[in-house]
């Protein structure tokens, strides 16, 4: 009788470990599912995200996207950046925000697919959707500033055309 109930108990208790680890990284702190990153993405494109990422926004969201508290913010584990609808994020990097310098002029709407795919998808514990340069293509139309307006405000930025 020992033996048995020591055998169920041994179950139970693996049972819930594999459950946790299972079902835990895809719930996030309000409670509810997060999508899991869509087999569909292109592996280059999540590269080509993670080469610019590291190259460019790292350097004030830190690494691993942790950022600074109450200077840069986290991209990891941001409920901002991993919305289901991506527009207000597409927008941010397009025109920046607060402190943040625009980018709208420096990606192409491929690039700036790539980078918030990876963004998205893969940095840290981030499962969004993937967005598409048909999506970032919208945004920038609906709300992109006229060319060349206001861009001294940013003399930061990496001037268009370079390379990465």
């Amino acid at each position: 009788m020992k033996s048995t109930m020591l055998r169920a108990g041994v179950f139970i208790t693996i049972l819930s470990f594999v459950a946790i680890v299972l079902v835990a990284p895809r719930i996030n702190a309000q409670g509810t599912p997060v999508a899991s990153t869509p087999a569909s993405v292109d592996p280059a494109v999540i590269e080509e995200g993670k080469t610019i990422v590291t190259a460019i926004c790292l350097a004030c969201h830190q690494p691993g996207g942790a950022g600074i508290e109450g200077v840069y913010p986290a991209l990891a584990g941001n409920p901002f950046v991993t919305l289901e609808d991506p527009s207000v994020v597409i927008s941010t990097v397009l025109n920046g925000r607060g402190g943040m310098p625009r980018f709208a002029s420096n990606f192409s709407d491929e690039q700036l697919a790539a980078i918030l795919t990876y963004v998205r998808t893969s940095l840290g514990e981030n499962h969004a959707g993937a967005v598409t340069p048909e999506q970032v293509a919208e945004v920038r139309a609906a709300g992109a500033p006229a060319a060349g307006g206001g861009e001294e405000e940013h003399p930061e930025e990496i001037p268009a055309g370079e390379s990465w």
